[in-house]
């Protein structure tokens, strides 16, 4: 999985249309109910379908202490899967952002 929607170069506005297309993506692949994308503080910066918007701080800390749990510091960034009985939800983090994908 690979989150790559940071640069610092582009105007707010072309960034903002780069998380769209990456949202609106997402959302079409198959089996997929929502999305999130959070900044690296944990604030929403854009969810579709069932992706609840205010839980983009709770889907940041899982990353961040998911990734604290590898004895490897070098190690790749983990991606964490969340079961429950009609859902999974995979959240990616890349330093930058967490990605957050509901099926």
């Amino acid at each position: 999985m690979s989150l790559k929607i940071h640069n610092n170069n582009l105007p707010f506005s072309e960034m903002e249309s780069a998380i769209d297309t990456v949202l609106e993506s997402l959302i079409k692949a198959e089996g997929v109910k929502g999305v999130l994308v959070a900044d690296a503080h944990g604030l929403c910066i854009g969810a579709r379908g069932i992706a609840n918007p205010n839980c983009a701080g709770f889907v940041t800390a899982i990353a961040t202490h998911a990734k604290a749990l590898s004895d490897d510091p070098s190690s790749q960034v983990p991606t964490t899967k969340i079961e429950a009985d009609n859902s999974i939800i995979l959240i990616y983090n890349d330093g930058n952002h967490t990605l957050a994908v509901f099926k």
